[in-house]
């Protein structure tokens, strides 16, 4: 309670309990209050697939903390899958007084596995069953780019680059149990062969750099909705800010469209209000799947049959969502097309409107600075004609389907 809702409650004790009334329009309700009622339970399970059997593993009790609050402002139930550094995996259900319900437990395996989160997808459906379904994927990523991306690619991270805020980078699940396997990460065209048509309502990629069209693209039948950052993702969970905030998310994350445009704007908000202007720092998309192939040929109508040109193409200038940490392959999508054109191009901008449902970013994240005006809520890669002995460069053209709109 605020001093001066103190004070007004101290000053007006004396009245009717009728004036209580007047007292909460005046001091403005939260709807964070520990005495809000819950509101009537509803058929929606969203299942957090927590693959934190890394570095992550530090902020899974912050994220856990997040669900539980958020859960008793919910009326969809919250199911977790987490895998952590000195536990073996497990699967719980949140209810809406915030407590724990054991389903399942598992022995050591790869959480970083498309066949374990295919498996525990199933597992949930079957356990909490209900007529809608959300997933949220909440680990590490580097966007679309491959297990084992090149040497090349790879930057490293200085001391004075590892200080204060951390996000959430690139790694592995350094306990797979007894799968004969390195391959411990899980790529995007693995991700779109395994998963089945529309397995949820919406997919939110809690996670670095996902807000890529190709890593979208590639997983646009798998549901409605898509979301994710096109930067990083801060790590801080000291500081109330890593990943998704959930306490004041979540209620938001069992509904449609309109709910997750409320979502993707409480996270925003959650970001933009810190106090420390370095926590300042996110991004978020929301995607119509079902306008991606739109935008494909769109895009494609532009750049089909000029790959020569796009690999000989000056990037300095354009909007980048790679800090100094990241691989410098992450430009925005807008800005990268109308630059390729030298003009904007109006029909993009009307497709860019159908896809991209809502779109927020701070002015900054971290030593990016968002130009708001080019910021379209999506990267791109420019396949340059310098990556084309990379490993990267190879599975774009092989792997996903995105790079095909460069043929004629």
């Amino acid at each position: 309670m605020t001093a001066f809702r103190k004070f007004i409650h101290g000053y007006f004790m004396f009245f009717l309990s009728g004036m209580s009334l007047l007292l909460c329009i005046f001091t403005g309700c939260s709807d964070d209050d520990e005495d809000e009622l819950p509101p009537a339970p509803i058929s929606y399970t969203t299942l957090i697939y927590m693959m934190a059997d890394n570095s992550m593993d530090s902020d899974v009790d912050y994220s856990i903390s997040q669900l539980k609050a958020g859960a008793k402002r919910s009326a969809g139930t919250a199911v977790v899958y987490v895998d952590r550094m000195n536990e073996t995996p497990r699967l719980f259900k949140i209810t809406q007084v915030g407590e724990e319900v054991p389903l399942k437990s598992y022995g050591e395996e790869n959480s970083a596995s498309v066949e374990t989160l295919v498996r525990v997808i199933g597992e949930t459906k079957e356990l909490v069953p209900s007529e809608r379904f959300g997933l949220v994927l909440w680990s590490h990523s580097m966007g679309w780019l491959p297990n084992g991306y090149s040497s090349d690619l790879r930057m490293t991270r200085s001391k004075a680059e590892q200080e204060f805020p951390h996000t959430r980078y690139i790694g592995p699940d350094f306990h797979p149990g007894d799968v004969p396997t390195s391959d411990n990460m899980i790529d995007m065209d693995e991700l779109a062969e395994s998963l089945s048509d529309h397995a949820a309502e919406y997919i939110w990629f809690d996670v670095c750099l996902m807000g890529c069209v190709e890593g979208l693209y590639a997983v646009r039948n798998k549901c409605d909705y898509l979301i994710a950052s096109p930067t990083e993702v801060l790590a801080e969970g000291d500081y109330d800010a890593s990943g998704i905030p959930y306490a004041k998310v979540l209620p938001y994350m069992f509904g449609g469209a309109e709910e997750l445009k409320q979502a993707c704007r409480t996270y925003y908000n959650h970001y933009n209000g810190m106090k420390y202007d370095v926590l300042r720092s996110a991004t978020i998309a929301l995607v119509d799947a079902g306008e991606l192939d739109g935008l494909y040929d769109v895009v494609h109508g532009i750049l089909g049959g000029h790959l020569a040109e796009v690999g000989s193409m000056d990037t300095s200038g354009l909007q980048v969502y790679h800090t100094k940490d990241v691989p410098q392959v992450f430009f925005d999508l807008r800005d990268m097309v109308n630059h390729f054109k030298s003009t904007e191009d109006a029909q993009l901008e009307m497709q860019l409107q159908r896809t991209v449902l809502f779109k927020a970013a701070t002015a900054k994240f971290k030593d990016v600075t968002i130009d708001q005006s080019k910021y379209s809520g999506l990267s791109i890669y420019i396949p340059l004609d310098k990556w084309k002995t990379h490993n990267e460069y190879r599975y774009y053209f092989e792997s996903l389907e995105w790079s095909r709109l460069y043929g004629e």
